[in-house]
């Protein structure tokens, strides 16, 4: 049986969703990501990226990360988002398969998105094979830890794709 591509498609061209991460250690993450004329939800949709991110960082890539729950979320007041937003994340606990978070997406001083993310890490198994996806977030973070949040935009981000093995 041959691997096949990572495939998603969200309809919406040169969609990035991180452009860089900037900090990793035990307690938290940094990154950043570029909008432009963006809704809402796209914002949201990068905190959790930001924080699964972590979760795979934590677990060594051992584990599929997953968001399991948004405590609370604090909204734009404005749409679209435009701009460079800086992305952070702080661990406020975790357990063997939880890891919980507070994720903020600032846009220059001011803070837009807020909220309490809760994530599970479960073992790879069957519908989330350990030999496609590991490989694949291994890669992606080593991509986006080596991009530079300044230098990061849509015409520089790094190729993600993922192809088949020969």
């Amino acid at each position: 049986m041959e691997d096949r591509d990572i495939v998603i498609n969200t309809g919406m061209p040169g969609l990035q969703l991180l452009d860089a991460i900037t900090r990793t250690d035990e307690n938290g993450i940094g990154g950043g990501c570029l909008f432009s004329d963006a809704p809402p939800w796209l914002g949201v949709e990068s905190l959790a990226r930001l924080g699964a991110f972590h979760v795979r960082f934590l677990t060594g890539f051992g584990k599929h990360a997953f968001l399991a729950k948004i405590k609370r979320c604090l909204l734009p007041r404005r749409e679209p988002l435009t701009g460079r937003y800086r992305l952070t994340g702080k661990l406020l606990s975790r357990s063997s398969s939880s890891f919980f978070y507070d994720l903020e997406a600032w846009n220059g001083k001011e803070l837009e998105i807020a909220g309490q993310f809760l994530y599970a890490a479960i073992d790879y198994d069957n519908a989330f094979r350990k030999e496609l996806l590991q490989d694949h977030y291994q890669r992606r973070f080593t991509c986006l830890t080596n991009a530079t949040e300044k230098g990061s935009s849509r015409e520089k981000t790094p190729d993600f794709s993922v192809r088949p093995r020969k």
